[in-house]
Formats: C-alpha cells, sequence, structure tokens
C-alpha cells in the first residue's frame, strides 16, 4: 500500500470524528457553538480537511462556548436550560448509587484542586455528577463543575466533563484524568457523547421533566416519532444503534432535533456503491478520489442525508480563486490557482439534496489543507444528466456589484453555456468535458443559466443553487424563552 492509499484509508476512518467548526445548522448553535457531539476514540492526526465551504478538523476533547453573534440577543434564557441540568436529579443506572456518586464527585473535585485538569482550572465550588451508566463495557459519566464566579467572558456558571473508563470501575478510576474524554467550558442543556470502537456507545441528556423521543431516518420530512423509555436521557449502544433522529421535548414544547450518530457508510465504499455513486457522472473523476469523498462527505453528514452521495461531475480547471481555509482576513486577495474540482450531490432530510464541490489545488497548500470547496442546496435532482447545475465557488456575501466565479455543470451535449439577468445576457463561457468556470455579475439571486447546443438551441436551463448546506429540519431552541 503506498503512502497516499494510506492517508486516503486514515482520512476515510477519521472522518467520523471529523467535527464541523463552527457548527453548521441552526441559528442558536452557530451563535453558542453548543452541543456538539464529543467523540471519542482512533488516532489523532495533525491535520486540517475542507469538505464544502467549512473547514473540517479532528475533534479535540475541549470545546469553547462562544458569546452571541448579535450582542442584542439574551443568553439568558441558554443558561436557565442549562441550570435547569444542573438541578436535575443524576440519571443512569450506577448514578442511582448514592455513596459512589457522593464519592465520585469528592474525587473529581479534589483531582480539579490538584491541578489534573488542565483544560479547567478556574476555581469551583462544587461538582454535580448529573449521569453515570454502564454502556456496552463502559463506565459513562458527565459531571458539572461549578464555578466560583461565572466566566466572565461567556457568562456560564458550570463547565462540563465527561468521563469514560472499563465498565465496573471505582470512583477514582473514573475520577482519573486518564478517563477524562470531553470537557466543555459550559454545561449545556443539551450534552451528548460518542465513544467509537468495537463497542460503540452513545449518550446524550437533557434536563429532568424534558422527553427524549426517536425516529428511524426519514423519508423526507416524514418522521415517525417513539417516546424513549429512559425519558431524560438516551443511551445507544453498538447494538442498538441505527440510522434515526433524536428529538428533545420539554413541557411540551420542542427543543432539539439532531440526527443520531452515525451514517449510511458504516464501512468503507464498496465497488458496488462507488459503481452506483458514479452512474451518472459527468466530466471526468478519478475513482480513487472519487471513492475517498463519497465516503468522507457520507461520514460528515451522517444521517442528514438519505441516501449515500452521488459523483456529478468532475475536472481540471484553470486559474480558480482560492481562499485560505481559516477564513484568515489578513489575506485580503485569495490565490488564484489550478485545481481538480469534484461535485457530490445527496438527498438530503426535509427533501432538498445538498451538495458539496471539492476543490483539490495542483500545488501543495502552505497552510496544510488538501482541499477546500464550498457546499450548496439544490430543489431539483443534481445528479439529472440532462440537466444544469450552477454553483458559486467563491463568496457570494460580498455585496451586491464585482463579479465572482460560477461553476456550472452541463449535459454532455451543451458547447456553451449563457447567464441571463431579467432576458439580457450577462455573461458567456464555452463548455469542455460538461463543465465550465466562468465569471459572472454578483448577485448570483435572479440569474439564469441555459446550456446551448453546438447550433445555439437552448437545451437546458436553472438557476443558480442555494449557497450553504440548509439545516432547516434541524432544531436547537434552547435559546428561546
Amino acid at each position: 500500500m503506498t503512502v497516499d492509499d494510506e492517508l486516503s484509508r486514515a482520512l476515510a476512518e477519521l472522518s467520523r470524528t471529523l467535527t464541523p467548526q463552527p457548527d453548521p445548522y441552526g441559528r442558536a448553535t452557530a451563535r453558542y457553538r453548543r452541543s456538539r457531539q464529543r467523540r471519542v476514540g482512533g488516532l489523532v492526526l495533525v491535520l486540517a480537511v475542507s469538505v464544502g465551504s467549512t473547514a473540517f478538523a479532528i475533534a479535540s476533547p475541549g470545546r469553547t462556548t462562544q458569546l452571541p453573534a448579535d450582542p442584542s440577543e439574551s443568553i439568558a434564557p441558554v443558561l436557565a436550560w442549562s441550570d435547569r441540568l444542573l438541578q436535575s436529579p443524576p440519571r443512569g443506572a450506577v448514578a442511582g448509587d448514592d455513596s459512589y456518586v457522593r464519592q465520585l464527585s469528592e474525587q473529581l473535585l479534589a483531582a480539579q484542586r490538584r491541578g489534573e485538569f488542565s483544560r479547567l482550572t478556574v476555581p469551583v465550588s462544587g461538582v454535580k455528577v448529573l449521569f453515570a451508566d454502564d454502556v456496552d463495557g463502559h463506565r459513562i459519566a458527565l459531571a458539572a463543575f461549578v464555578r466560583n464566579q461565572p466566566d466572565p467572558v461567556t457568562g456560564w456558571p458550570s463547565a462540563a466533563v465527561w468521563l469514560v473508563a472499563d465498565e465496573g470501575a471505582s470512583a477514582q478510576e473514573l475520577a482519573s484524568t486518564a478517563s477524562v474524554r470531553g470537557v466543555s467550558d459550559a454545561l449545556e442543556p443539551y450534552e451528548s457523547l460518542s465513544v467509537d470502537g468495537p463497542k460503540a456507545a452513545h449518550v446524550a441528556i437533557a434536563p429532568a421533566g424534558c422527553v427524549f423521543l426517536s425516529s428511524p431516518l426519514p423519508d423526507g420530512d416524514t418522521f415517525r416519532w417513539a417516546p424513549e423509555p429512559t425519558g431524560s436521557y438516551l443511551v445507544r449502544t453498538a447494538r442498538a444503534q441505527r440510522p434515526e433522529w433524536w428529538r428533545v421535548d420539554c413541557g411540551g414544547v420542542t427543543r432539539k432535533i439532531t440526527p443520531g450518530p452515525g451514517s449510511l457508510a458504516s464501512t468503507p465504499i464498496t465497488d458496488a456503491q462507488l459503481a452506483t455513486a458514479m452512474s451518472r457522472v459527468r466530466g471526468s473523476v478519478e475513482q480513487q478520489r472519487a471513492r475517498d469523498l463519497v465516503y468522507q462527505w457520507a461520514q460528515s453528514g451522517g444521517y442528514r442525508l438519505t441516501a449515500l452521495p452521488s459523483v456529478v461531475w468532475g475536472g481540471h480547471l484553470a486559474g480558480l480563486p482560492i481562499s485560505p481555509a481559516d477564513g484568515s482576513p489578513s489575506a485580503t486577495e485569495p490565490s488564484v490557482e489550478d485545481a481538480q474540482v469534484t461535485v457530490l450531490a445527496a438527498p438530503a432530510v426535509g427533501g432538498d439534496w445538498v451538495g458539496e464541490v471539492s476543490i483539490a489545488p495542483d500545488q501543495p497548500r502552505s497552510d496544510g489543507v488538501l482541499s477546500t470547496g464550498t457546499s450548496f442546496t439544490a430543489t431539483a435532482d443534481p445528479t439529472d444528466p440532462g440537466g444544469v447545475l450552477a454553483v458559486s465557488i467563491d463568496d457570494d456575501t460580498g455585496g451586491s456589484e464585482g463579479q465572482q466565479i460560477l461553476l456550472v455543470v452541463t449535459p454532455a451535449a451543451a458547447t456553451t453555456v449563457r447567464v441571463l439577468r431579467d432576458g439580457q445576457e450577462v455573461a458567456r463561457s464555452a463548455v469542455s468535458g460538461s463543465g465550465t468556470a466562468m465569471q459572472v455579475p454578483r448577485p448570483t439571486a435572479g440569474l439564469v443559466v441555459e446550456a446551448l447546443d453546438a447550433s445555439g438551441g437552448t437545451i437546458a436551463s436553472g438557476q443558480v443553487s442555494k449557497q450553504g448546506a440548509q439545516r432547516t429540519t434541524e432544531t436547537d431552541t434552547w435559546n428561546e424563552e
């Protein structure tokens, strides 16, 4: 196996731990970077991979909570729900042992005051165990560390620590630093942990009085919700895990809707799956690259997707503007590079299609990122070989003037693309290999993209897809009264 093959396999295996930064769905989640599912297991690889418009990085055991993006919006409702979780009785079978819970709290408080938790060094007044149970070979606990004073920046009064040890571990073993699997500067209203590996385990918890419901992977937006027997918390083992979504209701109000852990690609893509994914491809895509991208995106997309991604188009494009993956404001102008471009799309929960444009520069990047790109949402099937797909591959929010790059995928018979606004042609480009990258005037809203054959006749037309993978199905309303 070559080094490239080993890296590709490592990326595919690690992609299940990729975490968007910031979380791309939901107003509240974007504001507070809350409720990010933490995962345990696998290698630690110092590597950044950009899939879509967001740069993805291997999840670390720490999590930082941000202030609201809009200073006029209050975080008070979130803090109130967080306090409800803090005041909730411990959940889980092991948590029913009062003596064990007391010992664990005392051990954790002593360890923190000795400075053994490097990510949690502020003075704390006490520790509250909120969950403790044995789950398929693991003893898992969630503990809240109550600060002497709320965090001066974010206002959060409590931090959260997830602990994982062997099933049956003593309080002393579970309180050791070796058991720490997730540290957050905020105890959030909804907390969750995923332990990966042969004995996978998943735990999610909400304030007492709330109710978890689950639904099999929906067809479009049709869910079949059923209450969980555990009530205000939920546990999944490897045997019980399935393609599903979770919901949290509190007082008859839905506060959280989120996909469960996992994806439709539980193992690397098979030859048969790859053949299906490439059955309608246009342009030219190297098979190993397609295999890796399909698997990586299936993993990161999880059960937001209702089918494995398909490869829509691939080709080599020259002179693309590629911005730094970290969005650094110090770079006033993107670099212009030649790159291999690959477009994927998949049907999503909610009924729309979501897509990813992956751009791999010919020359290695100085920031170590292997590829960049953008995401999009479409109402029509982007894999239709007779249709037109138009995606803006640079920022469409830079004002109403100037030019931007539009990637257009066309039917095989197309030789030219023209772009119209209010019936007037504003851009034209020749097509090669069923695709072209062309400059069009901002904004893209209202533009009509037409694919023309050699005689000048229109063989397909469409509008520019929306940027970003829309997350309308997912809900996070802890920030509402």
